[in-house]
């Protein structure tokens, strides 16, 4: 009986593993590398973190900005010549967005 058990929980754990993941991109534990100070546009940049319930509508309608970046619950818009940029995120955001939208504004694209 135990075995039988055994061989249908291993079972089921092959099934599971054969499916495709289904990865939640505010999720996103890899590793990575920040850009070379020559592929950054803003070297140093002064960053504001804002939350707002409608992330990418506010960096679309914010002013003055050189450019913006939406991602899902939120966005980052920046200021090369100011060398600023501001995070928005939703009220519920991950460490992994935060990583995200702040490569963007390293790179300003």
């Amino acid at each position: 009986m135990n075995s039988t058990i055994c061989h249908a929980a291993l079972l089921i754990s092959a099934m599971l593993a054969a499916l495709p993941a289904m990865a939640d991109r505010l999720l996103d534990f890899t590793l990575f590398s920040p850009p070379e100070v020559s592929q950054r546009r803003i070297a140093e940049p002064v960053v504001s973190w804002l939350v707002h319930p409608q992330a990418s509508g506010f960096c679309q309608q914010a002013s003055p900005k050189d450019g913006f970046v939406s991602r899902a619950e939120g966005c980052v818009y920046w200021q090369t010549q100011a060398s600023r940029c501001t995070i928005v995120t939703t009220e519920q955001t991950t460490h992994s967005q935060l990583g995200h939208l702040f490569v963007h504004c390293l790179q300003a694209r």
